[in-house]
């Protein structure tokens, strides 16, 4: 396999750090993860409490600190504090990487003193009551050993998703072997050559040890259709007398030493060599598959049964820990381990050379150390912010469709770049869109920000005009002069431009357009008025709305929503999106009112209302859907981007004010007539090749009849249209993604 290449040097100094180095998947994670970045050439340290892995750490030239790491007992946690800080001092560590809760709580105060990198990996979901919450450092990068690990990360504890990578448990699989030599465990544990055995290795603490002792409680059944059945349990623990007191019990009943109970031992790999099936979760059941053996995968945290083919997706989902399966009984296991044991031999064969081939393909320690190096390498390399600024957190769809192209728009183009939004709601934010954020009006923040950022992105939306407000356009601009003075470099991020109107704010805007770095502007209308305002700054391109990245929706998701929103959904739908606006007439809410009556007299449109902005929109769809003499639905709930967008495709037929509206209308092919408020959306409209649309100062029922008469009309050929057109578009809005990491990595970019 090719060694990946980092820009650590052979031969760094790598602290791991955990609690303990006894019997557990953690532990043995960690001891494997030590040995492959030895043999890749660094120089590898261990912290711990110790335990029986510390040996196979010093036979393998590992070096072992002892330090009181195992539990939260405050003057261990001072005493750890003082030696970790005087390992990492002595040993001139370059990357520390922590493996559990206490370690990486004091890693991380130590980080924050002595700014050596850290890394840290999410091995389980911890208990968050009674304030252990708090007690957590996710250091600078986090390894998670799973997806739903990720998941849990990012919803419990808010940690950005492009600051966590996700890992694998790597297998020796030379170690584990269906070559491995049992002979000695066979003659150490009394098994016999015509013995079935089952083996099961878990730590046997009370919220580890329920399948052990299910499985013990099988035995006697088991027993009576199983010939010469033997059982090996292998581990220690909190529960492991209560463990032990079963197998004497079970021992005792039939008269024979059926259980046999090892404790604590290293040799897994030869304890597993002898069964024919195993028991057990997450690393040691991988380890068993390399072993070349059929596996039940049962825990604690739930079952998923025999392991095949069909049970993969849900064992990669969660790790193998079964976490959000069915809970494991007593009686689903015996039946299970009695099926398995009714298989023909060339089946039972069949799964063990399917778990085996997978864990070399999928699960080698090679990938996992990796995998390390690649976040190593991440946290070396210090990844300045990229900071992000628009009309963000205020519950706006389109608005929220913006940000969310942006960033994935961002990802697609570098791993992880490390963002930060400033908006209006940033815990909402940093939820929804898994990324740091920030008050957007809490300047000292911001600039605190800037001094570790790279990049300033004003993105998305129409940001520089002033008919909304003078206020806003400051606030935009200053944000913009703040980072040109801190020498970040500067991107407008596909804007729109205008309307600008004050001779002050045009003045102000000239100034410092001309300074940034890049602009990207989604329209021509949008060039045309910034040269007319005199801005004359080379690095101008235009290219499309972010949006319109977004993917085509999924249909099923939006008839669930509107079926939980009691739409009828055997008519067809026109969606209709409207805004509050100064210049609306005294007859628009009665000529949108009536077209919406004549769609459904004459074409049995139903109408379903639907807010954009919901604090905003509410109303006046309301009113509309009051005026109305057969009715319409109305959007009543707040959906995201997404949802938004799988209404929107369940529609026949739009009529949008917002532009975003009418953005997810074209992504999803659904004719659309459009209500121009402001010239953004004339010019969408254009640059969409979509002729249907009116100014909103224009409004009657005879225009708006007249458009959707047109559209009806024309129907199949505008969506084709629109389906060729969105094609285009996606392909010119992917370029400001390009665009912006060229600035952030290069420091300009060619156009």
């Amino acid at each position: 396999m090719k060694e990946q290449v980092s820009i650590l040097k052979k031969g760094a100094n790598i602290l791991l750090s955990l609690m303990q180095l006894n019997i557990g998947g953690a532990e043995t994670h960690v001891v494997e993860l030590a040995k492959e970045l030895k043999r890749k050439g660094f120089n590898v340290i261990v912290t711990s409490n110790g335990g029986i892995y510390v040996k196979e750490l010093e036979e393998n030239g590992i070096k072992h600190y002892k330090v009181p790491l195992q539990n939260k007992n405050p003057l261990n946690m001072m005493r750890a504090a003082r030696l970790l800080k005087n390992i990492i001092k002595d040993e001139n560590i370059d990357i520390v990487h922590s493996h559990a809760r206490i370690p990486s709580f004091i890693l991380g105060k130590l980080h924050k003193r002595m700014k050596f990198p850290f890394v840290t990996t999410a091995h389980w979901v911890f208990n968050l009551g009674y304030g252990l919450k708090y007690i957590t450092d996710w250091g600078e990068k986090t390894v998670a050993v799973s997806e739903d690990i990720k998941d849990y990360l990012m919803d419990n504890y808010h940690v950005p998703e492009g600051d966590i990578n996700v890992t694998i448990n790597g297998i020796d699989t030379d170690r584990f072997s269906p070559d491995t030599d049992a002979a000695d465990i066979k003659r150490e544990l009394g098994i016999n050559d015509g013995d079935t055995v089952i083996t099961y290795v878990s730590r046997l603490d009370e919220s580890r040890s329920l399948v052990a002792k299910q499985l013990i409680s099988v035995v006697p059944e088991l027993d009576k259709k199983i010939e010469n059945l033997k059982v090996i349990v292998v581990g220690s623990g909190n529960d492991f007398d209560n463990v032990k007191s079963m197998v004497k019990k079970v021992n005792g009943e039939l008269k024979a030493e059926k259980v046999i109970l090892t404790g604590a031992r290293t040799d897994i790999n030869k304890l597993i060599a002898p069964c024919s099936l195993f028991v057990g979760v997450s690393r040691a059941a991988l380890e068993a598959m390399a072993a070349q053996k059929s596996v039940i995968i049962a825990g604690n945290e739930g079952y998923i049964g025999l392991f095949d083919e069909s049970k993969l997706q849900v064992g990669i989902d969660t790790n193998f820990c079964c976490r959000g399966c069915e809970m494991p009984t007593e009686e689903r296991l015996k039946n299970d381990i009695l099926q398995f044991f009714t298989l023909d031999k060339a089946r039972q064969d069949s799964l063990g050379a399917y778990g085996r081939e997978l864990i070399k393909k999928e699960y080698s320690v090679s990938r996992m150390a990796d995998d390390s190096i690649k976040v190593y390498d991440w946290v070396m390399e210090k990844h300045k912010e990229i900071l992000i600024s628009g009309y963000y957190g205020f519950r706006n769809s389109g608005d929220d469709a913006l940000l969310q192209a942006i960033i994935e728009d961002l990802k697609t183009h570098k791993e992880s770049p490390n963002i930060v939004v400033l908006s209006a709601n940033p815990r909402e934010t940093m939820k929804v869109y898994r990324v740091k954020s920030i008050n957007r009006v809490n300047i000292p923040s911001v600039a605190r920000h800037m001094k570790n950022a790279e990049m300033l992105i004003s993105g998305g939306g129409t940001l520089i005009q002033d008919r909304t407000s003078t206020k806003s356009l400051w606030y935009y601009l200053m944000i913009i002069s703040m980072a040109l003075r801190r020498h970040l470099k500067v991107m407008l991020y596909s804007n729109g431009i205008g309307p600008l109107e004050k001779k002050m704010n045009i003045k102000k805007t000239r100034k410092i357009l001309n300074q940034v770095d890049l602009i990207t502007l989604r329209d021509e209308r949008s060039y045309k008025t910034l040269r007319e305002i005199g801005v004359d700054n080379e690095n101008v391109a235009i290219t499309a709305d972010p949006a319109l990245e977004l993917d085509i929706a999924d249909e099923k998701r939006g008839r669930e929503i509107l079926l939980g929103e009691g739409v009828p959904l055997g008519e067809k739908l026109l969606g209709v999106s409207i805004r509050r606006w100064q210049t609306l007439g005294a007859g628009f809410e009665d000529a949108v009112a009536s077209l919406c009556d004549h769609a459904y007299e004459k074409y049995g449109y139903h109408t379903v209302l639907m807010p954009m902005q919901s604090s905003r929109d509410t109303a006046i769809l309301q009113n509309i859907g009051g005026r109305m003499k057969h009715g319409a639905s109305i959007i009543e709930k707040r959906y995201g981007v997404e949802d938004m967008m799988s209404i929107m495709k369940c529609f026949d037929l739009c009529l949008g004010m917002r532009l975003h509206t009418l953005i997810y209308a074209v992504i999803n092919s659904v004719p659309l007539i459009g209500i121009a408020y402001d010239p953004k959306i004339s010019s969408f409209m254009e640059y969409t090749h979509q002729t249907h649309y009116i100014d909103v100062e224009h409004i009657t029922f005879d225009k708006l009849k007249e458009l959707f008469e047109e559209c009806v009309k024309n129907y199949d050929e505008i969506k084709k249209d629109l389906a060729e057109n969105y094609a285009a578009l996606k392909e010119q809005a992917r370029l400001n993604g390009k665009y912006a990491i060229e600035l952030y990595e290069k420091g300009s970019v060619k156009l």
